[in-house]
């Protein structure tokens, strides 16, 4: 009879016990790496509906971008430039429309540009005013109060139109019978884009000059408000959506000031100051 030496008999149980042990690890690792695959499937899935929804939704504007490297100093013409997608919300103060591509032919670039790039209007050497206005819209220029308030802007921000005038109040005074007439803050215009900033026509003149772009009938009221009101511009957020119905700024007049004051007590100044008598 074959006799297996006592080693051989060892070493063959202990690759026995080995193996069986491997397989009941692979055994045990299966349902971990099928929940693995799952998960990441899962995510995977739901990235795109996420995608989807999203691209859905967004409303996607054409602009004009480099087809391909263009040097400074370079004269452009059709096949310099293709149209690129972009979110209305990540839209730049200063990217070009696509429909307004053919007035780019004959500029002369100031910078360099890669392809895929987007081409701004200040890329150019010289440019209409316009031909930047945007289609079924007017330009309208007004005269600011302070040059100072025209030189945080720059074309192609978008700003709200603040006015303060004077309007009839409903109560008549008793004495002459006449209405009242109170100051009244609101807003105009909650954004308008700013096309071009200017100065007053002489170095002494410390106002300030905003054009600004409008649909005609809007245009009008501005025109016309300029004339009765005192118009300033408050700087908004790039692509900012957020309050765009006027009536949610509310109206300021003196009436606010006096509901300010409401359970203030009045501070008498002492006759000395700095000593606190």
């Amino acid at each position: 009879m074959f006799h297996v030496p006592g080693d051989l008999l060892i070493l063959a149980h202990t690759i026995e016990h080995i193996t069986k042990q491997g397989e009941k690890k692979v055994k045990n690792s299966i349902p971990l790496i099928l929940a693995v695959v799952l998960g990441l499937a899962a995510v995977f899935a739901v990235g795109r509906v996420i995608s989807s929804n999203i691209a859905q939704k967004e409303d996607m504007i054409d602009v004009v971008a480099a087809q391909r490297d263009i040097p400074a100093g370079e004269t452009l013409a059709e096949g310099f430039y293709r149209p690129k997608k972009v979110p209305r919300s990540a839209l730049p103060a200063q990217a070009i429309m696509w429909n307004k591509a053919p007035m780019l032919n004959g500029q002369k670039l100031l910078v360099n540009k890669s392809a895929g790039d987007y081409i701004y209007l200040s890329d150019f050497q010289t440019q209409g005013i316009g031909n930047v206005v945007g289609e079924g819209e007017w330009a309208v220029a007004i005269q600011l109060p302070s040059r100072s308030i025209a030189s945080m802007l720059k074309p192609g921000d978008e700003v709200a139109i603040i006015a303060t005038f004077q309007v009839e109040d409903k109560q008549k005074n008793q004495d002459s019978g006449k209405n009242n007439t109170k100051e009244v803050t609101t807003v105009l215009f909650p954004r308008v884009r700013v096309l071009e900033i200017g100065g007053g026509m002489f170095a002494s003149d410390q106002s300030g000059t905003l054009v600004l772009q409008l649909p005609p009938q809007q245009a009008q009221t501005l025109i016309a408000a300029s004339r009765v009101a005192s118009l300033y511009p408050a700087l908004r957020r790039p692509n900012d959506s957020s309050a765009l119905n006027r009536l949610d700024a509310g109206m300021v007049d003196m009436s606010t000031f006096r509901k300010l004051l409401e359970g203030q007590e009045t501070v008498v100044i002492p006759k000395i100051p700095n000593t606190g008598k």
